[in-house]
C-alpha cells in the first residue's frame, strides 16, 4: 500500500493528517530535524543580529526566513510534511521565549572585528550542519510508512472488505 493510501485509510481511521506524518517518520529522525532546525534558527539568528539590531528583531527574522526555508522544499513526503510541522512547534516555542526574554532588547556589541567574525563563522557552521542533516533525512527518506502502520491498515482494510461484503449479501436477500 503506497503512502497516499496509507494516509487516507488512517484519515478514514479518524487519526489525523498530522499525527499520521508524524507516526511516519521515526521518532529518531524527528529528534534530528527537530535540533537540526533549532541549529539552523540559531545560526541565522546569530548571522542577523551579528549584523545589527535589536535581538528580538533578529529572532522574528530568523523564525521567518526558517519558515520560508522549509516551506519551499519541493519535496511532500511525510518527513517534508513533519519538517513543517516542526517548524511551526518551534515557532510557537520561541514565541514564548522571546516574549520572556530580558535580552530581546539587547543589540550585539563586539570588542572588535574578530569576535563578529567569530560569531558569523559560528552562525554559518550551525546553519551549514542543521540544513546537511535536514537534507540527509529528506534523501534518504523511504516513502515514510511505519511497518506497523501497515499492519493496522491491512487489518482495516480486511475489515472494510468483510462489511462490503456482508453488505452485498444483505442487499441480495
Amino acid at each position: 500500500m503506497n503512502s497516499d493510501l496509507s494516509k487516507i485509510m488512517a484519515m478514514v481511521n479518524g487519526q489525523s493528517r498530522n499525527d499520521f506524518d508524524s507516526e511516519s517518520v521515526s521518532t529518531e529522525n524527528r529528534t534530528k530535524i527537530d535540533d537540526a532546525i533549532e541549529s539552523v534558527f540559531i545560526g541565522k539568528s546569530m548571522q542577523i543580529w551579528a549584523n545589527g539590531g535589536k535581538l528580538i528583531d533578529a529572532w522574528n527574522v530568523a523564525l521567518d526566513d526558517l519558515r520560508d526555508e522549509m516551506f519551499s522544499i519541493p519535496n511532500t513526503g511525510p518527513v517534508v510534511a513533519y519538517l513543517r510541522q516542526s517548524v511551526f512547534k518551534h515557532r510557537t516555542n520561541w514565541n514564548v521565549k522571546m516574549t520572556k526574554s530580558d535580552e530581546r532588547n539587547s543589540v550585539a556589541c563586539f570588542k572588535n572585528d574578530n569576535e563578529k567574525v567569530e560569531l558569523i563563522e559560528h552562525a554559518n557552521a550551525l546553519i551549514t550542519t542543521g540544513m546537511n542533516i535536514i537534507k540527509y533525512i529528506i534523501a534518504n527518506a523511504t516513502d515514510g510508512v511505519v511497518r506497523t502502520q501497515h499492519n493496522v491498515n491491512a487489518r482495516t482494510m480486511e475489515h472494510a472488505r468483510s462489511h462490503t461484503r456482508e453488505l452485498e449479501r444483505t442487499r441480495k436477500r
